[in-house]
């Protein structure tokens, strides 16, 4: 009776798979074969059919031994035209159906293609260690976004967890062998019913977790190695400007609008909902930025055109996304994904990633900030070593002195910031250093410590006498935040020290 079910179970899946392939074609058709939402089903289509392949040895037998009409089926081959012996899937459907209809009382048919189907398996499905870390399993993502998803699916999904896994494995991966591999352990478990393979997953969920554990062996995408005649060249490759960063940045907001990050805020109307209020993100971002007339989707041009509004989209975006963790297809009249279960942090930390390596690549000396009071905001670029100490003294739990600290960060690197930003920046952390005075006259040469509060005192810092000694470059004002700062972060270790 197993084989006997197994064998209709393989029969229902082959035709579902084939009226999915018919409802993608008919929305193709619908919506017109240059429009961008089409690659994107020929891409499900092309994925259908390789599963159809997979699935055609047993349902040859079983087909064969059903209805003996059906024993000349031919075998399709996805690669071939009709007029060289290859069928389409759609022109074949209704022989399929009838024969899983009929397939009651199968038994050695259905044990014969399960027998073919377990050769191929036998060959497990964990992928080897080093294959973690080849060019399939590339990321698009941050490591550490991915493993952080992966767990909150893990810990929440209970409905829907292979979707929801299939769905975050198409967002992380650059490839799809990390779908082909969740596939083939769901297969496993479904088809079969037997023991897994030692050191196989036996479904997605322990998949994914294989594959968390395995995350620091996964390759992160960089930028391409320069190709032959781009080494060989002496000078160093060209950096983006305004122009190009904007024509990038449209393409990257685009990719963020169409796999449903922004339909929290203005949403995708249904066809079925009758009810549902149309939100024109372009109204959305004028309320929020009191920039009239800005086009949605966003036009490069149209941002260039107007001062500081590229900047201000960028910054707006990124309080507005929000990641969908589950999403369905609705195909009736071409209305597509609906994307639910959204997700703020993961998405503003992936588009924070994404716009940074943007920037990155260009002149302007900007990047999206990662932590502190101004996390999301534009600020100027420095070196590491001064990045890394931000973000130590940023992400300090929350109290009244890192408080300050944060605040003054945010004033001294925001974009555009002014000589008076970086003078009162600096007034902040002098009050902190002010209040450690005690501590800092114990443990420094009492040089050292004169100096930190002589430039504070005496140079147009906390006063504005006329004794203060104001006429010097503002380029000083750099040094002496960062003087401030480190100092602020090596009394951090001198209060942390045992009595």
């Amino acid at each position: 009776m197993a084989d006997q079910q197994w064998a209709v179970e393989q029969l229902r899946l082959f035709v579902a798979k084939i009226e999915q392939i018919t409802e993608l074609y008919r929305t193709i058709h619908t919506i017109g074969s240059d429009r961008p939402e089409a690659d994107d089903f020929g891409r499900d289509i092309s994925q259908l059919e390789d599963e159809l392949c997979q699935l055609e040895p047993a349902v040859q037998i079983v087909m064969d031994a059903v209805d003996p009409e059906l024993r000349n089926y031919q075998r399709f081959d996805p690669d071939l035209p009709a007029s060289y012996g290859g069928i389409s899937w759609t022109e074949r459907w209704y022989p399929a159906r009838r024969a899983a209809l009929t397939a009651v009382g199968l038994h050695t048919a259905g044990a014969e293609a399960k027998q073919r189907m377990q050769q191929d398996s036998d060959r497990g499905f964990e992928p080897a260690a080093d294959e973690y870390s080849g060019a399939d399993f590339e990321l698009v993502w941050p490591r550490e976004l991915l493993v952080q998803e992966g767990q909150a699916l893990i810990s929440h999904a209970e409905q829907d967890f292979d979707q929801q896994c299939e769905w975050l494995l198409t967002e992380a991966f650059a490839g799809t062998a990390p779908i082909d591999a969740m596939r083939a352990c769901r297969s496993s478990a479904d088809v079969w019913g037997s023991d897994p393979l030692p050191g196989v997953p036996r479904n997605p969920r322990e998949f994914l977790s294989r594959l968390i554990e395995n995350a620091y062996r996964l390759k992160e995408a960089s930028v391409r190695t320069p190709y032959w005649s781009q080494r060989r060249r002496p000078t160093m490759p060209s950096r983006l400007d305004l122009p190009a960063v904007t024509r990038e940045f449209v393409r990257l907001a685009d990719s963020f609008r169409a796999n449903g990050y922004l339909d929290k805020e203005f949403p995708d109307i249904c066809v079925d909902d009758r009810d549902g209020v149309y939100v024109d993100g372009a109204d959305v971002l004028q309320q929020i930025l009191g920039i009239p007339s800005l086009r949605w989707p966003l036009d490069a041009t149209q941002l260039l055109d107007l001062e500081d509004a590229l900047f201000d989209v960028i910054e707006a975006l990124h309080d507005l996304v929000a990641r969908p963790r589950s999403r369905w297809f609705h195909s009736y009249d071409s209305c597509g994904w609906h994307h639910s279960q959204f997700a703020i942090e993961p998405a503003r930390a992936l588009y924070r990633w994404r716009v940074n390596q943007l920037l990155d690549r260009s002149d302007l000396g900007l990047r999206l900030a990662n932590d502190g009071e101004d996390i999301g905001r534009l600020v100027a670029v420095t070196d590491d070593a001064r990045a890394d100490l931000v973000n130590r003294l940023a992400n300090q739990p929350h109290g009244r002195t890192s408080d300050r600290v944060r605040h003054g960060i945010a004033l001294f690197r925001a974009r555009g910031s002014t000589e008076h930003d970086k003078r009162s920046a600096i007034l902040v952390l002098a009050g902190i250093l002010e209040q450690r005075r005690q501590l800092l006259k114990d443990s420094l040469p009492r040089k050292d410590e004169g100096a930190l509060f002589d430039i504070a005192n005496n140079f147009a810092i906390r006063h504005q006498g006329l004794k203060q000694q104001g006429d010097y470059d503002p380029a000083f004002l750099d040094w002496i935040f960062w003087w401030y700062l480190a100092t602020i972060e090596l009394s951090d270790h001198l209060l942390s020290r045992p009595a």
